[in-house]
């Protein structure tokens, strides 16, 4: 598929990486035109977050309050760093059994992963949760990473499952982060710090678990990393490899499946360091990561009405396919005044997905009469009510397209450059300023096609034309189709310093000023008279935004093991335009919305480090939030199409505590969590003559908002001979309550119960951590939790509801070994 853009309009996007790469040509030539026995000016001091953070990784017994962070792109001591943030270290994520990025919600407050049908997850933060671009920014790395658009712009919803077998650490910073870190980080970020080569010494670590799921069968992983110093000091590279066979758990009763949701993934990781001096420091990372697997909801009602859990029983089958490819440059040149860091990234993603969309065909059928749209159009009666004889012929043409599945493959490619100066060492005025840019291009194919009654599977090879094989005639496998092509390109440019008033108080004030520009191709190539559309010429549509954003904050350092802070800061994130079939013009664009988040906090260490509290309070005011709507039929000639507009603002008010207790040597007890209210203020209103889908109204909760969440952990380590330990570990994590949608009273609102996974570990290790093998438990009471819920039309109505759920119970044994 063809974006269908000129050179022309490329052209800045290309100028740019022409100047970032001018920039890293003169870099490595000035290095490398230092005298190799010139002594390099002596470097400022400062903490380096690698070495710091392996120490804090060099024992089961890790303490995370120690770690270092470079959340304010400069490092700094967790528990000195005036923000709300966690940090997870290596070890840490290792001794929970954590393995991807959506498990990382087992360890930190008002963090919620939302898995959707079509591949991929909702992120939010402190329940900040919309349609649309990301309210919270993933980062690989210094590379953003952004979910698919689809054709409903909704990007947010897609974020994709990153690894983290070699992590160095996890960041999450809750609240707005948008003068450092910009669009999409308008609640909070994520940051995957991940380890970097080793430049003396040589490395290797394996990992290997099989295990057992319930309702399912067995699989494997298996997990390795190499590190080469190819020139002792200078240049080193590290390798890293992996591959899940991961045992399926869903059932097909229709089509006589069982466990046929299995998930394969397979890919590496490859990070390359140069250091031709104490000076420069040159980073390169490439990234592939391959997954297959199944859309995993299932069919709640039959399940309420007395058959088994995990019951998918639909007409077709829901394959999905996640291909991620990441590339990225660094470079970090301390100048002795500042230091200077540039980065360049290409990211390309390739999604997937099949959708069964036969109930929509089927109930259509039934339901249809004289005076229906969709008769009206495939009879083409000018408006007219149908005939009987019309009637009953659009009956069975509707009938005939089911069963069918909505298929939906897009491409996503991201290019994003970002330099900026900050200052170094311990100074009273420390600062940074820098620019940043990006392009992202989007190609979605979206087509319903026929699909084999008897397996499930989607009719190949896909044709629009009949297709002559042999002495038989095919019909049309595809029943509709549509393209769209889409363009975000932005621009910032952003500064923040801080001033230390007195050793305890610090002055802290960071702005940055955005533009972006959106552009929405589409077209229809092939309509369908039973969704209402029509085939349609690609039409392109516009918009474009700038604005800025800032940030305030206070720190006062009562002492060594007492920080108090406050802090006002903004946060926003693009608009853009619909391309949506029959949408009038003047609802096409819509604009970017945005936060103010006022909170205060206190950081604290007792009893000699033995006890650590940290706990915050926030207030956040969100308005002209971005919310997605429903055509009606007079507007799209019966299209049910959604769309995004701006209705609305919510008052989200909360608290937030971490907290670890030491009573003894090489025991850890750990609790946090998170109380959040986030409601509407006022009634949601758009313009007129559109349908906000579940409109809500003063005081309703946003949709998919649990008021509580909360975590537990305990962890006990004790020697026995020979230089072995013994591991024990447990875990909880709570979620609670929420909704759907706005409004008790809309029809398609469903509660999404309150539930806690727990989880067990132990197991025999060395006590230098070299290696170690233990038996582990996953959702030990084999919870039903249910992570998302959906039901409409294209499901069979408000009664038809299927749901996402947690993993059942997974047992299973894994062992390590570093070398």
């Amino acid at each position: 598929m063809k974006s269908g853009y000129s050179r022309a309009a490329l052209r800045p996007f290309a100028a740019r990486i022409a100047l970032l790469s001018s920039g890293l040509l003169l870099t490595t030539a000035a290095v490398a035109d230092q005298a190799p026995d010139q002594a390099p000016a002596p470097a400022p001091q400062q903490a380096s977050p690698t070495a710091a953070s392996a120490a804090t990784v060099s024992t089961t017994d890790s303490d995370d309050s120690t770690i270092v962070v470079t959340a304010l792109r400069r490092s700094t001591s967790i528990q000195q760093t005036p923000l709300a943030i966690s940090a997870i270290s290596e070890q840490t994520l290792t001794n929970m059994g954590i393995s991807d990025s959506q498990q990382l919600a087992r360890s930190t407050p008002s963090l919620v992963f939302r898995e959707n049908a079509n591949g991929g997850s909702r992120v939010i933060i402190r329940n900040i949760q919309a349609a649309g671009e990301p309210t919270v920014g993933l980062y690989y790395d210094e590379t953003p990473v952004i979910g698919s658009v689809g054709v409903t712009n909704d990007a947010g919803g897609s974020t994709p499952e990153i690894r983290l077998f070699d992590i160095e650490r996890a960041e999450v910073l809750r609240g707005p982060q948008g003068t450092l870190y910009g669009a999409g980080s308008m609640a909070g970020t994520v940051r995957l710090i991940f380890n970097k080569p080793n430049l003396v010494n040589y490395e290797g670590a394996v990992q290997g678990q099989v295990s057992s799921v319930a309702h399912g069968g067995w699989g494997d992983q298996e997990q390795g990393m190499v590190n080469l110093p190819l020139i002792s000091n200078m240049l080193a590279v590290r390798i890293i490899g992996f591959r899940q066979e991961r045992s399926g758990w869903l059932d097909n009763n229709r089509l006589g499946l069982r466990d046929f949701n299995d998930r394969s993934s397979d890919g590496g990781r490859v990070l390359a360091r140069f250091k031709p001096n104490e000076d420069v420091t040159l980073d390169g990372l490439a990234v592939i990561q391959n997954t297959r697997g199944w859309n995993n909801n299932w069919n709640y009602q039959s399940y309420l009405g007395g058959d088994q859990p995990y019951d998918q029983n639909y007409e077709s089958l829901q394959p999905q396919t996640d291909k991620l490819r990441v590339y990225s440059g660094t470079l970090n040149w301390n100048l002795g005044f500042a230091a200077l860091t540039a980065v360049g990234s290409y990211s390309d993603r390739a999604l997937t997905a099949n959708f069964d969309y036969s109930p929509y065909f089927r109930t259509a059928s039934n339901n249809a009469t004289a005076t229906s749209a969709g008769c009206k159009n495939y009879n083409s009666t000018g408006g007219a009510s149908c005939t009987p004889t019309q009637l009953t012929g659009y009956k069975q043409y509707a009938l005939s397209l089911d069963p069918i599945t909505a298929y939906q493959p897009q491409d996503t490619t991201t290019t994003s450059e970002e330099i900026r100066l900050s200052s170094v060492g311990d100074t009273r005025f420390k600062w940074t300023i820098g620019g940043y840019g990006s392009h992202r291009t989007a190609d979605i194919l979206s087509q319903l096609n026929t699909v084999d009654p008897a397996t499930g599977r989607m009719l190949t090879p896909v044709s629009a034309v009949p297709v002559v094989v042999g002495s038989v005639t095919r019909a049309p496998t595809v029943a509709y189709q549509r393209t769209v092509a889409d363009v975000l390109d932005q621009y910032a440019g952003f500064g923040e310093v801080s001033y230390d008033v007195t050793s305890k108080l610090s002055l802290t004030a960071g702005t940055r000023y955005f533009n972006y520009k959106k552009a929405t191709t589409g077209a229809v190539q092939i309509g369908n008279p039973v969704i209402g559309v029509v085939v349609s010429p690609a039409t392109t549509a516009r918009f474009s935004e700038n604005g800025t954003v800032s940030k305030f904050n206070v720190d006062y350092k009562f002492s060594d093991d007492l920080l108090g802070y406050a802090q006002a800061s903004q946060g926003f994130r693009p608009g853009g335009v619909n391309q949506v079939i029959g949408l009038p013009d003047k609802l096409g664009p819509y604009k970017s919305d945005s936060l103010w988040d006022y909170e205060a906090g206190l950081k604290s260490s007792w009893l000699d480090r033995k006890v650590i509290i940290n706990a915050d309070i926030f207030q956040i005011n969100w308005n002209n939030i971005q919310s997605s709507a429903q055509t009606t039929t007079a507007q799209s000639n019966g299209s049910t199409f959604s769309f995004i507009t701006n209705a609305g603002k919510v008052r989200v008010r909360g608290a937030e505590f971490e907290s670890t207790y030491r009573p003894r040597e090489r025991l850890v007890l750990q609790a946090s969590g998170s109380y959040t209210l986030a409601r509407l203020q006022g009634n949601q209103t758009a313009p007129a003559g559109i349908t906000i889908t579940g409109a809500g109204v003063d005081g309703d909760y946003v949709p998919f908002t649990p008021k509580v969440t909360a975590q537990a952990a305990a962890q006990y380590t004790f020697p026995i001979s020979g230089g072995l330990e013994i591991l024990a570990r447990g875990d909880v994590n709570y979620i609670g309550d929420s909704w759907t949608v706005y409004h008790r009273t809309n029809a398609y609102q469903q509660k999404l119960p309150g539930y806690s996974i727990t989880g067990l570990r132990s197991g025999v290790q060395s006590d230098d951590d070299r290696w170690g093998a233990y038996l582990f438990v996953n959702n030990l009471f084999d919870k039903i939790g249910l992570t998302n819920k959906s039901n409409g039309a294209s499901q069979g109505g408000a009664d038809a509801v299927r749901v996402l759920a947690e993993m059942p119970r997974v047992i299973g044994l894994d062992f390590r070994f570093r070398f």
